[in-house]
């Protein structure tokens, strides 16, 4: 498989498993967590989307 592929999917993962714990942080109260969780997963999503992209150009 193609290298930059790879690692858009597993950022993909990172960040769904980011948002997963922002809103467990979000229900539990603890609103500075939740923002550096979501944070960092909007970080991982865009730098998955960079790879993603990349990706395409492989051939």
């Amino acid at each position: 498989m193609k290298k930059n592929f790879i690692f858009a999917v597993v950022l993909a993962a990172i960040s769904l498993g980011l948002i997963i714990t922002a809103i467990v942080f979000n229900v539990l109260d603890k609103k500075e967590l939740c923002m550096y969780f979501g944070m960092g997963a909007s970080g991982a999503a865009f730098i998955s989307v960079l790879f993603g992209i990349n990706s395409w150009k492989e051939k």
